[in-house]
């Protein structure tokens, strides 16, 4: 009876919904842009925060992390986290320990491109973002730890059950492998 009451009041909602209509795109846009200053210029992250972001990497993978499409659970969590979930995570805390925040709230491996600074392999440093996949098409993404003769090592989260991995592990492919489609070094903002 008091659901009935409610829908049958004297006041109609069709002057919201035409309003909605025109406002939810507006309260969209303000929404996904209010937590991020846009006075807080975003950088690339230093030596010393890519290094941090790295050992929070081999935290994952000393504690056992496997690997779960869409995971980004938090150290000392139930531990399962996907590459680009990996990535985000270690450096979320690597900021917070220095003083800084990312300019962006969650995204894919993919999408991280668009939040690093363009590198060639030969810049690379250790905490910097290779971003892989097939065809040119992003669909990978990795912590750069060094450089090893031929190859490139990296820590990242991964499926392969046909080489047995499953989670946060040290890896390393041929510096020309196709794979790698680009490389960056990971922007941050300071906090006000």
């Amino acid at each position: 009876m008091a659901q009935q009451a409610l829908f049958s009041s004297k006041y109609s909602l069709k002057p919201l919904l035409k309003y909605s209509l025109f406002l939810a795109p507006v309260f969209l846009l303000l929404s996904c842009s209010a937590p991020y200053s846009v006075t807080a210029r975003a950088v690339p992250a230093a030596p010393e925060l890519r290094q941090r972001a790295l050992d929070y990497a081999s935290e994952y993978m000393n504690n056992g992390a496997t690997y779960e499409w869409g995971g980004q659970d938090p150290l000392p969590g139930r531990l399962v986290v996907d590459c680009s979930g990996l990535v985000i995570r270690c450096y979320q805390y690597a900021c917070e320990d220095y003083g800084y925040t990312l300019p962006f709230a969650d995204t894919t491996s993919k999408g991280l491109r668009q939040y690093s600074l363009n590198l060639g392999q030969q810049d690379l440093s250790p905490g910097d973002l290779l971003f892989m996949g097939e065809e040119g098409l992003i669909n990978h993404v990795a912590l750069f730890i060094q450089f090893d003769e031929t190859d490139l090592v990296f820590i990242d989260a991964t499926l392969k059950e046909e080489e047995n991995i499953n989670g946060v592990s040290v890896r390393r492919y041929r510096r020309e492998d196709s794979r790698f489609i680009s490389y960056g070094r990971m922007l941050v903002r300071e906090i006000p």
